[in-house]
């Protein structure tokens, strides 16, 4: 379901932007869309090898200039012709039923959005702060308009389900009330916030997930893979990869 992956990718940027907004006006803000490339308009791909494997990881923006898609699609046109697999982000679910994506707002402390990640974030610094962005932003175009199809990708990703599991085995489980059912999970809820620490919710949101991109990589049978995941995954693919023997170098393919 869209909407789950949607509210996933956008916990990182939403959180750690909201503290900024209650204080400071436009000039501020933008500045803080800049420090994390969301202004970019090209993207800065990793390279990364061992003796017998190559990983290319795309560090993705899931909102962006129209310029840095454009730049993303040309670079996976290159890869593709260059014969690389692609491992892509997107949050599953076999059930997506009620109780889990109710767990899954108390855990966040967010509501679920119909509307895309851009919508979230215009809700946020149009309507209420009324903030004026420097730039066009747009939401992340589909993989298949990214020019990826099922027969050069796999979904390398978490289902929903397994993720509240990790997080009830290894912290505390997640008890709903009756307040947790008096509005849609479209809708803030009227619980008292449950209180994760930032780095409780880093660990579920993205220890977890890499773990699962890691494992596949260390099973995978083809040598050329690029990785499409949000920004905030790179750095412990990278640790986790060089933890396993590989090399890693900063390029930027044209």
């Amino acid at each position: 379901m869209r909407f789950i992956n949607i509210l996933i990718m956008k916990n990182a940027l939403i959180l750690s932007l909201f503290i900024l907004l209650t204080s400071c006006k436009s000039y501020v803000f933008n500045l803080a869309l800049d420090a994390k490339g969301i202004y970019d308009d090209k993207i800065e791909l990793n390279l990364i090898t061992n003796n017998s494997k190559e990983l290319i990881i795309l560090p993705m923006h899931h909102i962006g200039t129209e310029l840095f898609y454009d730049d993303v699609k040309s670079k996976i046109d290159s890869l593709k012709s260059e014969g690389y697999y692609f491992y892509y982000e997107l949050i599953k679910s076999s059930t997506a039923n009620d109780t889990i994506l109710r767990k899954y707002r108390k855990f966040s402390g967010l509501p679920f959005s119909k509307n895309g990640y851009l919508g979230s974030i215009d809700s946020l610094v149009r309507t209420k702060f009324d903030l004026k962005l420097k730039k066009e932003l747009i939401n992340q175009p589909s993989y298949t308009s990214l020019g990826i199809d099922s027969t050069i990708s796999k979904n390398v990703d978490a289902r929903l389900e397994d993720m509240i599991a990790y997080y009830e085995t290894n912290y505390e489980l997640i008890n709903l009330e009756d307040c947790d059912f008096e509005t849609s999970v479209f809708e803030k809820s009227t619980c008292k916030k449950l209180k994760v620490d930032r780095e409780v919710k880093n660990d579920v949101i993205v220890n977890f997930r890499n773990q699962i991109i890691l494992k596949t990589i260390d099973d995978e049978m083809k040598n050329k893979i690029a990785i499409i995941y949000g920004e905030g995954h790179v750095k412990g693919l990278r640790q986790g990869l060089i933890d396993r023997g590989y090399a890693t170098v900063a390029i930027n393919k044209n």
